[in-house]
């Protein structure tokens, strides 16, 4: 799908700040990264403030938290991207874990979360100052709307609610947090129809008081039909592929790796399973983690398995309204046979194979490796992130 080279009518914006979950570089991708990408190819400044980065993270060996990659993100790691500058920073703060709210309040815990040893002021003063519009994702960095209000009242202020917050059975804080921010916000950018109908649910006088829009997630199709080397993982044998960042089922994963010897089940995902998971898994010669990829590897994954799974936690998609994500999205493009366990019955309109036992899952996964490829009756057309990145910064420059 080509890019429409135009530039469309609207406030010129010279600086974006994202605040993310996210770093710029990882193995993550989310939305966040594709609409900064589309802002310094549109030729604005662009901020990835990547928050939380609690300061007892520096003792972790994760990913994103650990001593090097906050130390690094506190004195900032810029890049050229599209010929723009793009800024990765962090604030680390006194934000503590979320068991500390048996003996801490909501209003205590926002404020560990919000301080640093770096006054905010001179972090703001130092990276954010120019910003024309703050973007929010659904994370922790929106408890500070209200001091970048103040601070830039001049700006306009966007929520895109990737996950929403106040699902049902959220903590308080978040509940709370997340409506504020959402009466706070110039504008609130919905991914999906179920998004909207939980906060229609739980927002009182919601069309009236929020002022929103719906612009779906993406995916680059062209990408999921080229052909790429088969990574070694999954060479040479029949393979069942996820890719994600949601925890899984591993006691669904583990009796379906008992139960069909001959496949290969490959769970790629940057959460790091706790140890005795891992050991457990370590068991099943043909189960296999890997602990995230680097995101232009996914197509070649996606494309070079022999069937996508999304094996979620039992009952998860209960409380989260997540719709069809992106991740099916790939797979429809790669034109992949795809089981699901415990997700959106609306799958199943789009052709997938949606299951919530055990046996159905496996029953389903015996079924889908020998198939060649699976069509879907569910219309990419539009969700390509070209166009769906140009409609976002359209929204914004409308502001």
């Amino acid at each position: 799908m080509g890019r429409m080279e135009q530039r469309h009518p609207g406030r010129e914006i010279r600086k974006i700040t994202f605040l993310t979950g996210h770093a710029w570089k990882s193995r993550r991708l989310g939305g966040f990264h594709k609409f900064a990408e589309e802002a310094c190819r549109q030729g604005a400044e662009t901020v990835f403030f990547s928050f939380p980065r609690p300061y007892y993270a520096c003792f972790m060996h994760q990913e994103l938290y650990n001593a090097k990659a906050i130390r690094a993100l506190q004195k900032g790691v810029s890049y050229t991207v599209h010929g723009s500058p793009l800024h990765n920073v962090t604030l680390a703060t006194l934000k503590v874990p979320n068991f500390c709210r048996r003996f801490l309040s909501d209003g205590m815990m926002n404020r560990l979360e919000r301080f640093s040893f770096t006054p905010f002021r001179h972090f703001a003063h130092k990276w954010l100052d120019g910003t024309d519009i703050f973007v929010f994702e659904s994370a922790d960095g929106i408890i500070f709307i209200d001091r970048l209000k103040k601070l830039y009242p001049q700006a306009k202020f966007v929520y895109r609610p990737s996950d929403p917050l106040m699902y049902d059975g959220a903590l308080s804080r978040y509940v709370t947090n997340e409506l504020h921010v959402m009466e706070a916000a110039d504008l609130n950018i919905i991914v999906n129809e179920e998004g909207l109908a939980l906060y229609r649910r739980k927002i009182p006088g919601f069309d009236e008081h929020i002022r929103w829009k719906l612009l779906s997630n993406g995916v680059d199709i062209i990408s999921y039909t080229k052909t790429y080397p088969v990574p070694e993982l999954l060479a040479g044998r029949t393979t069942v592929l996820y890719v994600g960042a949601w925890a899984v089922e591993w006691e669904l994963l583990y009796r379906a790796a008992d139960e069909l010897p001959d496949c290969g089940f490959v769970v790629v995902c940057p959460n790091y399973p706790d140890g005795a998971t891992l050991k457990e898994a370590r068991r099943h010669t043909n189960l296999h983690y890997v602990p995230g990829i680097a995101p232009e590897e996914v197509p070649a994954w996606i494309t070079n398995c022999t069937a996508v799974m999304v094996p979620y936690v039992t009952d998860f998609y209960k409380d989260r309204p997540l719709g069809i994500t992106a991740k099916y999205y790939q797979a429809m493009a790669a034109k992949k046979p795809i089981v699901a366990y415990c997700d959106t019955p609306r799958l199943k309109d789009a052709g997938v194979a949606v299951t919530y036992t055990y046996e159905d899952f496996i029953a389903a996964v015996k079924e889908a490796v020998q198939q060649k490829e699976c069509s879907y009756s569910f219309d990419l057309a539009g969700r390509d992130w070209d166009d769906v990145t140009q409609r976002f910064m359209q929204l914004l420059k409308e502001l």
